[in-house]
């Protein structure tokens, strides 16, 4: 067996443990030699792509959840310290999942970006699905890479974004080559790449499983990764590209409250790319309270109130339960109600005020109980951005976006905030632009690979 597909297999075999299934099944890739479009696409069909891959450690630092001490004593040491803004999260020999599970899928990519390039002779009749593959590689790489490197890069600011570091960019299957981190602006320019090359290559609309992306995750992506640049103007094209190729709605008014998933796992209209963060919080589910001042921001005829929370019952408050994933994961994808925010956010920066009041109308008209939306209308520019940040905040809360948000935002003095916590008689502060906000790589990375640790407090 030749060494680029025994590193496939080891590390999709070791992803694979404890996984929901987005597809309905994954097939046994170690009895797989890859020689040929349709190997490559099982390469990329399994949930070492999709399922606990992006870092899920934003969720732990955001400021949506209050972890009570009894919970926080009770819990692994990267909840633990994520939680309280710890420098170093990761002790000796722990297993850094975060970092680690997106590099073994950004390793998948590479494996059938060169494999695929090597294939000859497509026919006409295996071209499209040659594009589909190759594309999707391009997209999953450059989707790694993006929740990489706002996890553990520095925040992207223009004056200095050539300069800092962030991420290594592995571009090839040599995973045993050490790789030093690129700069910011590299990783970025990266992302583009590969998503400027996957859009011509990936099928229309969003593909019947969710977990295999089409244009409009593609499109969702760019305007995702504008957004993280402050780049209002390009964020504002990509998006509203998106919701022209897929704009389907899920009304809460037919979402049942009652249990526990109230989202479905494969048949959610607003899904443009499932996939799951790193499970940190499932374990705790049921038991870590939602911040109770971003509850109580929901009006009673808000529908999110019950679709995304349950009373925990005995010490009260309430947990999350709303995750677009189906099940007790947090969400880590791209979704339509997103896509709506961002177009809303940067038409209010652009001093666009009805079209992004449109656009928040549009999404709560969804969201209220039928007949009880009273919509927006002409105000200040200043406040409707605001309104805009707080349903943005309101909407896609528990998910990744929460941490990426406050990176950037913190760089406004407007919308700059202290994160705050209690554990016990002691209180922890995160100031806006800490130097936590770029998490710590794993200690073996830094000790065996060699690579620069990010600077602490």
């Amino acid at each position: 067996m030749s060494r680029q597909f025994f590193l496939v297999s080891g590390f999709f075999l070791s992803g694979l443990a404890g996984c929901q299934k987005f597809l309905a099944k994954s097939p046994d890739i170690s009895l797989v030699q890859p020689s040929s479009i349709s190997d490559y696409r099982t390469l990329l069909d399994n949930n070492a792509l999709t399922v606990n891959v992006t870092p899920g450690l934003g969720p732990l630092s955001a400021d949506d959840i209050e972890i009570d001490t009894a919970v926080w004593n009770k819990a692994n040491p990267v909840l633990q310290g994520a939680y309280i803004w710890r420098p170093s999260i990761y002790q000796q020999g722990n297993i850094a999942k975060s970092w680690a599970n997106p590099y073994a899928a950004i390793n998948i990519c590479n494996v059938v970006l060169e494999g695929m390039d090597k294939l000859q002779n497509i026919d006409a009749a295996s071209r499209i699905e040659f594009n589909n593959v190759y594309g999707s590689a391009l997209f999953y790489r450059a989707f790694c890479y993006y929740n990489l490197e706002e996890t553990y890069g520095q925040p992207y600011r223009p004056e200095s974004a050539g300069l800092l570091p962030g991420v290594p960019l592995r571009l090839t299957d040599d995973a045993s080559r050490q790789t030093p981190r690129a700069s910011v602006d590299s990783v970025y320019s990266q992302i583009m790449k590969d998503l400027q090359r996957s859009l011509p290559l990936l099928p229309a609309g969003v593909q019947p499983f969710h977990s295999r992306p089409g244009i409009p995750a593609a499109l969702a992506l760019m305007a995702r990764v504008c957004l993280s640049r402050r780049d209002y103007p390009s964020a504002l094209y990509w998006a509203d590209s998106c919701l022209r190729t897929w704009h389907e709605f899920l009304d809460y008014n037919i979402v049942k409250t009652s249990g526990l998933r109230p989202f479905p796992d494969s048949a959610n209209p607003e899904v443009l790319f499932q996939c799951s963060a790193n499970d940190y919080l499932s374990a705790w589910f049921g038991q870590i309270r939602v911040d109770s001042a971003l509850f109580d921001s929901y009006a009673p005829n808000d529908l999110r109130r019950s679709v995304f929370f349950q009373p925990i019952g005995m010490g009260g408050g309430v947990f999350f339960k709303g995750n677009y994933t189906g099940g007790f994961f947090l969400f880590g994808g791209l979704a339509v109600d997103e896509m709506l925010l961002t177009r809303a956010e940067c038409n209010a920066r652009a001093g666009n005020t009805n079209a992004a009041l449109e656009d928040v109308n549009t999404l709560l008209l969804h969201r209220w109980k039928a007949g009880t939306f009273q919509p927006y209308t002409a105000m200040p520019a200043d406040s409707v951005l605001r309104l805009v940040l707080q349903e943005r905040r309101k909407e896609t809360v528990c998910r990744e976006l929460r941490w990426f948000d406050l990176r950037r935002l913190n760089q406004d003095s407007r919308f700059a905030i202290t994160l705050k916590r209690s554990l016990g008689d002691i209180l922890y502060a995160l100031p806006p632009n800490d130097l936590f906000y770029a998490f710590q790589i794993p200690l073996s990375e830094v000790e065996l690979g060699g690579l620069l640790q990010n600077p602490t407090p």
